[in-house]
């Protein structure tokens, strides 16, 4: 058996589709442009006011659909504040270490810029 005789159904066609393609429609950006100020107004976007009434109407959409978890200690669940401390320490660890490391070397450099 010779590797010409192999079949493969790759589930595609080898040869190219004959059909010719369709050109892409486009915009260009000055049609796009008068049209978004024909729909919004002379300024060409909402109200600052109303802009930000929609990021807040956003935020808080979105900040329900979050599984909060339980907030005291469950069997399954650590708790938010055991959560929230172990983060706190940790950072205030990592705020300790990386202060001494930053002395340290600026102790360090100050004496072999000084001699």
């Amino acid at each position: 058996m010779s590797k010409h005789d192999l079949k493969l159904d790759l589930g595609m066609p080898l040869e190219p589709d004959p059909t010719p393609a369709k050109p892409a429609q486009t915009k260009t950006f000055a049609n796009e442009k008068n049209n978004k100020k024909s729909t919004k107004g002379k300024s060409g976007r909402p109200n600052i006011f109303q802009r930000i009434a929609k990021v807040f109407r956003e935020m808080i959409s979105e900040t329900k659909k979050v599984d909060w978890p339980a907030f005291k200690r469950t069997k399954n669940n650590a708790g938010v504040l055991t959560n929230t401390s172990t983060v706190l320490l940790l950072t205030l660890f990592f705020l300790v270490l990386i202060t001494s490391f930053d002395f340290g070397l600026a102790a360090l450099l100050r004496l072999l810029v000084a001699s």
